[in-house]
């Protein structure tokens, strides 16, 4: 009998601190989660690199993101890209050039927009402890199609992401690290293109 309990034990036990790491991961990822929702708005600097492990392909760039609920404006390698929620302005300074599209969400699975609300639906998580003062969290797709496996958040002291890692199924890597961030209310005619702000403008739409 008592080889039996121990038996059942040895089972239990891995399922039971298993179930720790998933809700203390879910624990983890819903204050992140609050804190953005309750801001009115925020800024935040960052870094994105990629690395191919299978080609030592590696690439990398900085960017400026200001988020205001569902509405973006984005600056990348000489582009800015607004998105009110319904419409999308893709600026190039450079050719005065400005592209005109329907908002897609679908389109934008993984962005800095919406990485905080991405593990409700359709993932499973664990927690990995801490390193380097950085909670470690990862969350894998149920959808196996899905072009990637995992994605690792690095979540500090003050339940805001420091850095997210997408592993995809190329064997690349995808990090994107907030180099600096501020909280602040932003007002909404940052997240519109007037047009007639850009005399002698090209305009491609799409829509």
């Amino acid at each position: 009998m008592k080889h039996f309990y121990f038996f059942c034990l040895f089972m239990v036990l891995p399922f039971f601190l298993s179930s720790q790491d998933d809700n203390k991961a879910v624990e983890l990822l819903d204050k992140m989660s609050d804190n953005y929702k309750k801001m009115k708005g925020f800024t935040s600097s960052f870094t994105y690199s990629m690395n191919n492990l299978n080609e030592d392909i590696q690439d990398s760039f900085e960017g400026k993101i200001s988020v205001r609920n569902e509405k973006y404006i984005l600056f990348i390698e000489g582009q800015k890209i607004i998105n009110d929620s319904k419409t999308v302005w893709t600026y190039i300074e450079e050719l005065n050039e400005v592209t005109i599209s329907e908002f897609d969400p679908s389109e934008q699975e993984i962005s800095l927009n919406n990485i905080f609300e991405i593990y409700k639906e359709g993932f499973t998580y664990k927690y990995l402890g801490i390193k380097e003062d950085f909670s470690m969290v990862e969350i894998y797709p149920e959808d196996e199609d899905k072009s990637y496996y995992k994605i690792l958040f690095k979540i500090n002291s003050s339940n805001l992401l420091e850095s997210f890692t997408v592993y995809d199924n190329s064997n690349s890597l995808y990090i994107y690290s907030i180099n600096d961030f501020v909280e602040e209310e932003l007002d909404a005619t940052l997240f519109s293109f007037e047009l007639e702000n850009y005399p002698d403008i090209e305009v491609i739409d799409f829509r």
